[in-house]
């Protein structure tokens, strides 16, 4: 019979990849025996074409699919499994071994004799009317979620609301010293908050807390794992890392980078919002991740006519009041100095030089550090006055500025995906960008500046304003395929695959350190031996 864990990890692989219709547990030697160029480590699960012995499981799912019965429970025959694994190839479904170390296998076999490849065959399918998984349950860290909103805070939200509504997940935990539930978040079922000391004390148990936006020295993976099996890390970008500017001492930065990579590689399951992020992370993570990173688009749909078209207009701060009916332009951000507001101030000047009559309004938090406040009016010349800055805006606000504006400016130089541009087409107001890094891989087809050149900008802006429904017409082709439900499906599918204690990836780590002493030392034997031929070869044909 197959092993307890192992049937369970082999459930968790069906669950999160229900076209795999075989897992094959398969110990090592098997593999240096089938193909000796091979080398360890191996990871934990391997995708294959064909199902492999001395141990199959059938994933219940695709029983009607390939033909498999009551009696395939029984111990079938060689042949039988044969069949059914043939059935299952030519639908198209897919196979996956499970690579056991061969202490792992004489450890939970003692009655098993390792074999040849093919010798023998145990069949043990998880039963034609098997239960689907229980539910996930979901813990995260939400101390950050309880401030003001932000376009991350937006993504943390709507992906909530949609995983609320998923038969695959259960519980949602949202964990901070406070122990509350966001006001975006009130009365979402299956939401639920708790104090930190809370969930320690009551001995809490989750299948994985995510922490949903970036790690740093506050982030403490021990007391994650001490409440969750698993633990999922999401990477919106690398800003904060590579600017000393955004840290209060060429110290502090270091101490962000050391405990973001300390991080990064001691999770179970890192996610990207972009392929930008994701692949950045696989480059200088390489060899040191628990599993590949997951590159997961944020979706794009979270506005809806509902949401835009809410009656009156939103009260405005007092410094955004004397708007009026004037036509403005609009950047909208934290002055953060890679959000080039001070550009966008120049831009506007190089407009009002070529004869635009409008404001320029500006708006979003403070930031103590690495921010372009103090600075950013400098090349306004004697249009200063014609601009308007504001501090944080609720969602109402924003929505009511984009949809007034003519064009919104977002010439940011940094970022890890790039909402704006989406939320302001939805409302009917193009966006004027730089196509680089996540903004030309999510809007490959849009139209957008290619530099930060003052004159070349403020071109584009022109012509935005000269044909705004051109710009956002292309801007809602590109947002077509990218929704929250999607953005959801995947994420589900990479957090089943962290189910259990002996999830497929979670040994990764444990192999981090190459493979045992006995492989490293047969591997030296091969290569000197290989030299040596490759000498004796030379001797003889000279």
């Amino acid at each position: 019979m197959i092993e307890r864990s192992w049937r369970q990890e082999a459930e968790a692989i069906f669950a999160a990849r229900p076209e795999v219709a075989s897992v094959s547990v398969v110990p090592e030697r098997f593999i240096r025996e089938a193909a000796p160029l091979w080398r360890a480590p191996w990871p934990r699960a391997l995708q294959a074409t064909v199902a492999a012995w001395p141990a199959c499981v059938f994933n219940p799912r695709v029983a009607d699919l390939i033909g498999a019965t009551e009696q395939d429970d029984q111990s079938p025959s060689e042949s039988r499994v044969g069949v059914l694994a043939a059935a299952a190839t030519l639908k198209g479904l897919s196979h996956a071994w499970l690579i056991v170390s061969d202490d792992e296998w004489s450890q939970r076999n003692p009655h098993a004799v390792p074999a040849p490849v093919g010798d023998r065959v145990v069949i043990a399918p998880l039963g034609l009317g098997a239960a689907a998984p229980p539910p996930l349950s979901i813990g995260i860290d939400a101390s950050w979620l309880l401030g003001g909103e932000s376009g991350a805070q937006v993504f943390v939200y709507e992906m909530l609301r949609e995983m609320a509504g998923r038969a695959e997940i259960g519980d949602i935990v949202l964990l901070s010293d406070a122990g509350d539930i966001p006001p975006a978040l009130a009365g979402t079922g299956k939401i639920t908050g708790m104090t930190w000391p809370a969930a320690l004390s009551n001995a809490t148990r989750l299948d994985i807390l995510h922490r949903p936006y970036q790690p740093g020295e506050t982030t403490d993976l021990d007391r994650y794992r001490s409440i969750a099996d698993a633990v999922a890390i999401t990477v919106l970008d690398f800003i904060a890392y590579d600017n000393p500017s955004y840290h209060e001492s060429s110290f502090a930065w270091r101490q962000y980078q050391r405990a973001f990579d300390e991080k990064i590689r001691d999770a179970d399951q890192v996610f990207a919002i972009s392929r930008h992020v994701g692949e950045r992370l696989q480059r200088q993570f390489a060899h040191r991740l628990s599993a590949p990173v997951r590159s997961i688009h944020l979706g794009a749909d979270h506005l809806t006519a509902a949401s835009i078209d809410s009656g009156a207009a939103p009260e405005l701060p007092p410094e955004l009041r004397s708007i009026g009916d004037r036509k403005f332009l609009l950047v909208l951000g934290n002055d953060f100095a890679h959000k080039n507001r001070d550009f966008a101030v120049r831009v506007f000047r190089d407009l009002c030089t070529s004869g635009y009559e409008g404001a320029l309004v500006m708006a979003g938090f403070h930031l103590d550090a690495g921010s372009s406040y103090e600075t950013e009016l400098h090349g306004a010349g004697p249009y200063a006055e014609r601009v308007l800055r504001s501090g944080r805006l609720t969602s109402a606000q924003k929505a009511w500025l984009m949809r007034r504006a003519q064009v919104v400016l977002y010439p940011t130089s940094s970022e890890g995906f790039g909402l704006i541009p989406f939320e302001a087409a939805v409302l009917g107001t193009p966006t004027a960008f730089v196509k680089f890094g996540p903004l030309a891989e999510t809007m490959p087809r849009v139209a957008a500046c290619d530099s930060w050149n003052v004159r070349a900008f403020s071109d584009h802006v022109s012509q935005l304003m000269s044909d705004p429904a051109t710009y956002v017409a292309q801007v809602l082709t590109a947002a077509e395929s990218m929704t929250w439900a999607r953005t959801v499906d995947q994420m589900i599918e990479a957090l089943l695959s962290l189910r259990g204690d002996q999830a497929p990836w979670q040994s990764a780590r444990s192999m981090a350190d190459g493979p045992p002493a006995v492989t490293r030392l047969n591997e030296s034997l091969e290569e000197y031996a290989r030299r040596a031929r490759g000498k004796l070869r030379r001797l003889i044909n000279r």
